[in-house]
């Protein structure tokens, strides 16, 4: 298997859309927590060994999170690459969010792959590409609702044919 075949990436909603997902004590992030959990755990073991993440607030961070748990786990065996817009993303975060993303890319210094050098109008979209463009299956957390970066990137995911498993919040 090549590299792309052997890689997974996130999308899904900021806390804006899922508001209950800055809380980790709510029972509902506990349950999407369970639930991505399982299915990175599945992936891996069908051999999607290297996990991209956009390191977005909420599901993207979240997801990171849980691929650097698989990496302890699987005593190295599962690689997380950290895909940035631009080298300013979490600028204007609130400092846990910033702490949090900075211990992330701190644990996978030798892999973060940068979109561009500064933002631009249309970066987000670039790293969204990005992302699928270099993996064969696509994890997402996605209300259904037909606007916004995860709905844009489910759509490119699909005409690109890759294999997709999406997860409603509840």
């Amino acid at each position: 298997m090549g590299l792309i075949e052997q890689s997974c990436c996130f999308t899904g909603h900021r806390p804006n859309r899922l508001p209950w997902l800055g809380d980790r004590a709510d029972f509902r992030t506990q349950a999407l927590t369970e639930a991505l959990w399982g299915r990175i755990q599945a992936s891996y073991e069908a051999g999607y060994t290297r996990f991209l993440s956009g390191m977005a607030l909420g599901v993207d961070l979240l997801c990171a999170e849980l691929v650097l748990r698989l990496r302890e786990e699987s005593n190295g065996g599962a690689e997380l690459i950290p895909v940035l817009p631009y080298p300013g993303q979490a600028d204007r975060w609130k400092q846990e969010e910033r702490r949090r993303y900075r211990e992330i890319l701190q644990a996978c210094q030798n892999s973060i792959v940068v979109v561009s050098p500064c933002y631009f109008k249309t970066c987000y979209l670039q790293r969204n590409r990005y992302l699928v463009d270099h993996t064969a299956k696509i994890i997402g957390v996605y209300d259904g609702k037909p606007v916004g970066g995860t709905y844009q990137t489910l759509e490119y995911a699909r005409q690109k044919g890759l294999e997709m498993e999406l997860l409603m919040p509840e």
